[in-house]
């Protein structure tokens, strides 16, 4: 193996992917690990074809397509079938069945992480997911960057537990450290002292890592990207037709994303000519929703593909997240021409306040209100915010995050030990 390679290991970012990708076409990546890809292969066509087999495998495993630019012999699917029987029974009624869930979750890590050890032992680089990267660190001589797509795990911890003393009826909603195995934090603190370099999508992230005692020269932050062309604007003569005013929220439905303050929010506001539609699934408890369910409607799931109607079918995006990455949802809302009120924690280097949305305080319901109120109010004003919200995610597209990405693996290939790379958060009108 040549010395000037790239091996990357992923267990179920998407940014990986596109990484992969950028790293593929630009002739740099030697392995990319990672569990069950869609790859259009015959039998893969076949079944998307099936009469019933179709739509279930469409919803499921057909989603996992790769980008563009990712050649098949460059990619190691591993863990299959724990990954096929975990992601089965996941929609399984039985109890038990679904108890033996988070067992083949951890395996297939497991083995994702050995395989890429294996394969990645002479690359010149290691890019690895956190939870799949300690074995490759551990024995490759390389530079070793850790993707981290979250806030540094110790920083949510006391995050949570402030959260759940504060709104006791969403604790559940909350994470369960609890149920989390005794190796994980080991794990998640070796990985990232033998990290020579951690990638983040956004700055809270950094700051988050920072606090923990993380030195801010180890990081870097690359924000994400949207498929700035499956998500697109609404025509004009379709936002004209519209009796409503519409509100939309995607993502995980718990406290961790400020449910409880949208709803408080909401409560305040709506009345008639408002909706409210939540889509994503519930973590935890149902209880806590249940007092607020006469306030919203609620998909639980719905396909990638028809997700861009439902932006396209609202008049705002609100996510009023505590603690995030770099939520893809808030990207795809705007590419959607969508104005978003939002929180710094995550979507703060992406949304320019008052003009492409707001970005509010954490937790604070009534400042929510104060901007629904006036983007209702306001409809010319909310336009030329959707607008500007549109521009801005151009961006921001995955083809940017790809270069931004292998600018930074260039840098570090050619022995710069701490690589610098276009301010992505800078705003043009800065």
């Amino acid at each position: 193996m040549h010395p000037n390679e790239v091996t990357i290991i992923n267990y179920t970012a998407p940014e990986l992917n596109h990484l992969a990708a950028g790293a593929d076409e630009a002739r740099l990546l030697t392995h990319y690990v990672r569990p069950y890809a869609n790859l259009e292969r015959g039998w893969e066509r076949v079944l998307s074809a099936l009469p019933g087999a179709s739509t279930l495998y469409g919803r499921t495993f057909g989603r996992r397509r790769m980008p563009q630019g990712l050649r098949r012999d460059h990619l190691h699917e591993a863990a299959i079938a724990t990954d096929l029987l975990g992601a089965f029974l996941r929609h399984f009624p039985a109890a038990k069945a679904r108890a033996l869930v988070p067992q083949l979750h951890w395996r297939t890590q497991k083995r994702i992480a050995q395989v890429g050890a294996h394969l990645g032992a002479d690359s010149k680089v290691i890019v690895a997911s956190y939870l799949v990267a300690e074995p490759a660190f551990r024995c490759s001589e390389g530079i070793k960057v850790l993707n981290y797509p979250i806030a540094h795990h110790r920083f949510i911890q006391q995050f949570v537990a402030e959260e759940a003393e504060r709104v006791p009826e969403f604790a559940e909603t909350l994470p369960d450290w609890a149920a989390v195995p005794s190796w994980i934090e080991p794990r998640l603190d070796a990985e990232c002292a033998l990290a020579d370099h951690i990638l983040v999508g956004s700055s809270f992230v950094r700051d988050s890592f920072v606090a923990e005692g993380v030195p801010e020269q180890k990081l870097v932050v690359i924000p994400y990207g949207a498929n700035v062309s499956t998500f697109c604007p609404a025509s004009e003569s379709d936002r004209r037709t519209r009796h409503q005013f519409r509100l939309l929220f995607v993502g995980q439905m718990s406290q961790r994303k400020g449910i409880s303050y949208l709803l408080r929010a909401y409560a305040a506001f709506h009345g008639p000519g408002t909706r409210l539609t939540l889509i994503g699934g519930l973590y935890g408890s149902e209880e806590a929703l249940t007092p607020h369910r006469h306030l919203f409607e609620h998909i639980p799931h719905i396909p990638h593909a028809e997700l861009a109607g439902q932006y396209r079918n609202a008049d705002v995006f609100v996510f009023p997240t505590l603690i995030e990455g770099m939520p893809l949802v808030v990207l795809e809302a705007m590419a959607s021409g969508l104005p978003v009120i939002t929180t710094p924690n995550g979507p703060g280097d992406i949304v320019r306040d008052g003009v492409d949305g707001f970005v509010v305080p954490i937790r604070d319901p009534d400042a929510i209100v104060e901007k629904l109120e006036y983007l209702r109010a306001n409809p010319e004003r909310r336009r030329e915010m959707g607008a500007s919200a549109r521009q801005r995610a151009l961006e921001f597209s995955w083809m940017t995050y790809r270069q931004r990405s292998i600018a930074t693996l260039r840098s570090l290939m050619d022995g710069q030990s701490n690589p610098t790379i276009p301010d992505a958060t800078a705003s043009p009108m800065s």
